[in-house]
C-alpha cells in the first residue's frame, strides 16, 4: 500500500480498510488520532471517510523523530490544501496541557489511540480520551509478544485490550497472521 508519506505502511491494509469502513457506516464526521506519527493513517483516514481531523504526535519521543513532525505537518497541509478542516498538535498525550489543547480543537466522533504502547501509556490514553469520542480504537490489539524497535520494551496495548473487550462493545480487525489489529469500543 502505498502512503502519504512514501514510507512503509504502519498498519495492515486490511485492517485499516475495516476500520475505515466502521467509521463511515458509523456517520462520523469528525476524527482524532493520537500517535499519528508521520501522518500517513490520519491522511488516509480523512481522505477515505470525508471528515473533520486533529492528529496529535510527540515528535522526539518514542515513536515520533523530528523527521516525523515535519512529514505530519505535511499530510495536514495536503488535507488543508483539498478543502479539509485539519490540524496538528504536538504535544505529550497524557499531560492536562494536551489533553486540554485536543479537546478544545473537538467534538470527536472517533479517536485512534496509537502512541505509548506501555500498559500505563495506554491507559492513560484510554482514561484521558475515551469521554471525548464515541467510538475509540486501539492499533496493536494483538500480538502479544511483540516488542518495541526503539527500546526492546513489550507492547502492552493487547492486555488493556482484553480488559476492555471483556467489559465493552467491541469490534476487532485483526488479519489472518497479524501482530497488530485494530479494536473499536463503542463508549457510548
Amino acid at each position: 500500500m502505498q502512503t502519504f508519506s512514501g514510507r512503509r505502511a504502519s498498519q495492515d491494509c486490511a485492517e485499516l480498510q475495516g476500520f475505515i469502513e466502521l467509521l463511515k457506516s458509523e456517520g462520523v464526521t469528525s476524527y482524532g488520532e493520537i500517535g499519528a506519527r508521520h501522518g500517513d493513517t490520519f491522511h488516509q483516514v480523512l481522505m477515505a471517510v470525508r471528515c473533520r481531523g486533529v492528529a496529535m504526535d510527540l515528535p522526539g519521543g518514542l515513536w515520533g523523530t523530528s523527521k516525523s513532525r515535519a512529514s505530519l505537518e505535511r499530510a495536514v497541509s495536503d488535507l488543508v490544501g483539498r478543502g479539509f478542516d485539519a490540524s496538528c498538535l504536538f504535544g505529550d498525550s497524557k499531560t492536562l496541557a494536551t489533553q486540554q489543547m485536543f479537546c478544545n480543537r473537538g467534538p470527536y466522533d472517533a479517536i485512534l489511540i496509537d502512541g505509548d504502547h506501555t500498559y500505563e501509556g495506554v491507559l492513560a490514553d484510554w482514561t484521558a480520551y475515551r469521554g471525548m469520542a464515541r467510538l475509540i480504537a486501539f492499533h496493536d490489539i494483538v500480538g502479544t509478544d511483540q516488542f518495541e524497535k526503539p527500546t526492546g520494551r513489550r507492547v502492552e496495548v493487547p492486555r488493556l485490550w482484553s480488559e476492555i473487550r471483556d467489559a465493552c462493545r467491541t469490534t476487532e480487525f485483526v488479519s489472518p497472521g497479524s501482530q497488530m489489529g485494530i479494536g473499536v469500543v463503542w463508549v457510548s
